[in-house]
This record gives C-alpha cells, structure tokens and sequence, in this order.
C-alpha cells in the first residue's frame, strides 16, 4: 500500500471528526432526511409503482 491509501497511524490530527462534530452533523443529516421522508410522494411515481404491482415479475 502506497502512502496515499494508508490510514493515518493515529494520535495526529488526521484521524477524522472530533465525536461532539460527528454528533453535531449527525443530528443535521437526520433532520434533513426526516424533512425529505415527510414530502408527499409525487403522482407520476405513484402510478409507476401501481403499474410495477400490477404487471408482477413478468
């Protein structure tokens, strides 16, 4: 493995997030996501999954 695909040997600052930032964008991410799930599926989407169910594995 070359230097560049090697993970850093640790105790320096290359380890990643802190866990307090890690939590912080966590909580972010997972509001965005609760915001997108609660958007009303579009029509065109509905039908497709309709027509999907009713056709089967042909």
């Amino acid at each position: 493995m070359d230097q560049a695909t090697k993970a850093p040997a640790g105790g320096g600052a290359d380890e990643g997030l802190s866990p307090p930032l890690q939590a912080h964008i966590g909580r972010h991410v997972r509001a965005l996501f609760d915001e997108v799930a609660r958007e009303p599926i579009p029509e065109h989407l509905l039908r497709l999954l309709k027509d999907l169910e009713r056709t089967g594995d042909k």
